[in-house]
């Protein structure tokens, strides 16, 4: 497929920013709308948990939609997948947008991440068919870099929009930019799996993996390590907008800013994990350093109690933080290290890994809401859980990662 794509002088450079485009619009759903939560709780005349549910069904249809589009592109194409993908998704951001009532836009939103899944698997799958090692790796990290970008940009762009014209906006927002991305996309993209497979796998094969799976005490200790610290930085992704809006009465648009200080953090935390990867580390290793970030980061947040004022926000907010940053630090190694020791079953191992990993977060952005404590008080506990789980799993099983 690689010469193939050389004689019809596929422009590699525009596949790249495509797919880095529609990541970026994959994972600016999540938190585009993080500052208008409360706008939407008073709306609806509902409470935090209820509205918290469209976070966790974009994060629920993303954890389902991982476990087969990949297989779906193997069989029908990356192009006609990732077409329907955004189709799907640009469509449901529009009857988001204008829906009245709160329970059509939580299933909307699982219907929304369900075209998004699209956007998480298949630009690394066009990646692989058009492009040589050394391209690929340049490649995904282009793929992180959207990753990253997008948490910045995202929260900031949408509190202006719910600011000063609504929440709903916002949405919109997304279905126009949803809309010329397929047009692009239909234009541009070719078709870039040369070899189809000729069926689909049964679910009794899934089932057999997934047994096998289970059964490698590396993949759980791994998958557990994982969904746990990002699982403790979705909590505060869920409770945020409400402790600083609603509990220490900052603005939206101020509010939005401290998304773009866990960009840094992510960022600064994936320069790390790449400093000790050059340095030698093994991926067990650098695993620990990301598990031993996320300790402070909930040891920072409890020691905060103490304090008032903005040194207690300053203080939670620097929790977070290197809770954020051990996101950057432990999600590479793992993911890794979970294809590496589960071969032949790689790409199920990550689809898996990626499904445990979202419902993980779709737990905590509820859970996080659905407890009846003060904001920073729930914070705490939907954070602290995890990160302790993933200590103790990383200190029991560390020789076997």
């Amino acid at each position: 497929m690689y010469k193939l794509m050389q004689k019809a002088h596929f422009n590699k450079l525009q596949i790249i920013v495509l797919m880095a485009t529609l990541v970026i619009l994959g994972v600016s759903a999540i938190d585009i709308y993080i500052a208008a939560l409360p706008q939407m709780v008073s709306e609806f005349n509902t409470v935090a948990d209820t509205v918290n549910l469209t976070i966790s069904a974009y994060t629920l249809g993303i954890a389902i939609g991982v476990l087969f589009i990949g297989e779906f592109s193997n069989r029908f194409g990356r192009r006609k997948i990732i077409l329907s993908g955004i189709v799907c998704f640009a469509l449901s951001s529009f009857l988001v947008a204008t829906s009245s009532s709160i329970y059509c836009i939580i299933l909307l939103r699982l219907i929304q991440a369900l075209g998004c899944s699209s956007f998480i698997i298949i630009p690394r799958m066009i990646i692989r068919d058009t492009m040589n090692e050394k391209e690929q790796i340049n490649a995904n990290g282009t793929l992180l870099l959207g990753m990253i970008i997008s948490p910045a940009i995202a929260p900031v762009i949408g509190a202006y929009i719910s600011q000063y014209f609504g929440w709903r906006y916002c949405f919109i927002f997304s279905t126009v930019i949803g809309v010329i991305m397929t047009g692009i996309i239909y234009k541009c993209l070719p078709e870039t799996n040369s070899s189809p497979i000729k069926k689909l796998a049964t679910i009794k094969q899934y089932l057999t993996v997934y047994q096998q799976l289970f059964s490698n005490i590396s993949f759980i200790a791994l998958t557990v390590i994982y969904a746990a610290t990002v699982g403790a930085y979705f909590a505060f992704l869920g409770i945020s907008s409400y402790l600083y809006i609603d509990y220490w009465h900052l603005s939206p648009v101020n509010f939005s800013y401290i998304y773009v200080l866990l960009a840094v953090a992510y960022f600064t935390g994936n320069y790390i994990m790449r400093v000790l990867n050059r340095k030698g580390f093994s991926p067990a290793k650098i695993i620990g350093v990301g598990v031993y970030s996320a300790f402070i980061g909930i040891v920072v947040i409890a020691g905060a109690n103490l304090l008032s004022g903005i040194y207690l926000l300053i203080m939670v907010t620097l929790g977070v933080i290197f809770m954020r940053a051990a996101n950057a630090i432990i999600i590479p190694p793992t993911q890794i290290r979970i294809m590496s020791n589960s071969a032949p079953h790689s790409a199920q191992a990550l689809g898996l890994n990626m499904c445990i990993g979202f419902t993980c977060n779709s737990l905590a952005t509820y859970g996080v809401t659905l407890l009846k404590f003060a904001p920073l008080n729930n914070l705490m506990i939907i954070s602290i859980i995890p990160i302790l789980i993933s200590a103790l799993f990383y200190l029991r099983f560390n020789k076997v990662l």
